[in-house]
């Protein structure tokens, strides 16, 4: 124990943190790992349809956040080629694969060990033909400009440096009338000392840069001001951050002090800080 409160307090306290920091940290296990099947969760879920909240049920959720994400790209068979933008263990890849005709689904990630992980497991899954992880910024895309055909991604803006250049490379690579399908975790802004507090500690311990700390209603500002049109738009954060936080604190203590005892140190903010949730659908609208 001494020792992993070493390394959490190294981690918090050490300059440069990067995101793969963060997730080759957290290690395959990811915040849980499913006993059975062994896949690692990631994301705060999408608890809407979720009555018990126990210990598996932050898989339920994850895979109901997956669905939400995927149903709003709208795949079809005459897409080629579909990107999953900050794309973790490749899950919510498996995910569209699955449950789409999308031709082929490219990960997007900047952290070996997921990388490494996500490729086997795809592999392992029987999907190599149509899908892969590459290492790749969300924000300086590997692909030609109005290459792509749809773009998903789930809760992994809020790292990127910006948003609004994460936007603004959606809409370079999409092709017209491409849709942009994204759910995202929203660190609100800070009203009083004690909230700044927990953002400051949310901003280093899990990377989030200061222009993305912001409320609802600017996110969505950002989004129309990148060019792209929003289909639809829905504000979800009560159908995710309670919940989450709830299956949190009836992790077995051992869990908390094992593997989850890093991530619990440094990111005491994420747990009590004011976050929102936002799930978008956008298309790049044809040039006229």
């Amino acid at each position: 124990m001494l020792s992993s409160f070493s390394k959490a307090f190294r981690f918090l306290f050490a300059k440069g943190n990067k995101v793969s920091q963060l997730y080759d940290i957290l290690g395959e296990r990811g915040l849980a790992k499913h006993p059975k099947t062994k896949i690692p969760s990631v994301n705060m879920g999408f608890w809407r349809d979720i009555k018990n909240i126990d210990g598996n049920s932050l898989h339920e959720s994850n895979r109901a956040l997956f669905k939400l994400v995927c149903e709003g790209a709208h795949f079809s068979e005459n897409d080629q080629i579909g990107l999953d933008a900050g794309c973790g263990f490749g899950t919510n890849i498996q995910y569209c694969v699955e449950n789409s005709p999308v031709q082929k689904m490219i990960g997007l990630n900047i952290s070996p060990n997921q990388i490494e992980w996500g490729n086997n497991y795809l592999r392992a899954a029987g999907h190599a033909s149509r899908a892969e992880i590459i290492m790749s910024s969300a924000t300086n895309m590997l692909f030609a400009d109005e290459s792509v055909d749809k773009i998903v991604s789930v809760e992994a803006a809020f790292h990127f440096e910006t948003r609004e250049t994460f936007f603004q490379e959606v809409k370079r690579v999409l092709k017209p009338n491409g849709i942009f399908s994204m759910a995202d975790l929203i660190v609100c802004k800070p009203t009083n000392f004690w909230q700044r507090l927990l953002v400051k500690n949310v901003m280093r311990s899990l990377f989030v840069p200061a222009q993305n700390i912001m409320d609802y209603e600017e996110y969505v500002e950002k989004i129309r001001q990148s060019g792209l049109q929003i289909i639809e738009i829905e504000r979800i954060g009560n159908e995710v951050v309670p919940s989450f936080r709830k299956w949190f604190w009836k992790q077995p203590i051992m869990d908390i002090l094992t593997y989850n005892f890093l991530w619990s140190i440094t990111s005491v903010g994420f747990l009590f800080a004011k976050l929102d949730y936002i799930r978008v659908i956008a298309k790049k609208a044809p040039q006229i």
